[in-house]
């Protein structure tokens, strides 16, 4: 049976020193790529240009050209806003890329090296799982308690730690080479850490089987 992580961010609030949740400001890949394999084959695009447009849209820049403000308004008008949205049931419409989740991935190696999870070789970055932090934020536990036993090996790591750990220090040919790839450390670590002070930011994760 395979095991799956369930990853959330917080960031220490400045004013009340409390840890909050941040919501949905991670782009999931799985479904950006149902979005650009659908705008390639609509627009005649190769997927890398569709990807370098879609990519655009949602961090926000404005289209350069008429041709990229068509397919905003084809985003806009395609692209379910719902986060519950059944798009498997309903392809009338894609699903929404935008997730709370930072990492929705499978990858062995990075669990090993999260949490000493299923990879027994791998060095931990802090320790085996700590559990949830005492001061997790209330959004978070929730969704914790609802797993309930199903949920385990829950830990969690600031920006600081994941950012001193040689794994971001490596090279993308060295993540690639341990078999974890570079897609964790080059990416999702650099969007957190462009949320704020890498001590005031951090990753709360389990795993399930």
């Amino acid at each position: 049976m395979g095991c799956d992580i369930y990853m959330f961010a917080e960031k220490r609030n400045p004013k009340t020193g409390k840890w909050e949740k941040i919501g949905r400001q991670f782009i999931d890949p799985n479904m950006v790529g149902m979005i650009v394999d659908y705008m390639s084959k609509w627009y005649g695009l190769t997927e890398d240009e569709a990807f370098k447009i879609v990519k655009k849209y949602y961090q926000g820049y404005e289209a350069s050209d008429k041709l990229e403000e068509k397919i905003y308004k084809d985003i806009e008008k395609r692209v379910s806003s719902d986060p519950n949205f059944n798009w498997w049931n309903d392809t009338s419409k894609l699903p929404d890329p935008r997730t709370d989740q930072p990492y929705v991935g499978r990858n062995y190696t990075l669990f090993g090296a999260l949490a000493g999870v299923r990879d027994y070789n791998m060095d931990i970055i802090s320790d085996f799982a700590k559990g949830l932090p005492v001061d997790v934020s209330t959004e978070v536990c929730g969704i914790s308690d609802e797993w309930g036993i199903d949920g385990h090996s829950h830990s969690y790591l600031t920006v600081k730690e994941l950012i001193d750990s040689k794994y971001y220090k490596m090279s993308e040919k060295e993540l690639y080479d341990i078999g974890m790839g570079d897609f964790f450390f080059k990416q999702v670590v650099n969007t957190l850490l462009s949320m704020g002070n890498p001590k005031d930011v951090r990753i709360v994760f389990w795993f399930d089987n």
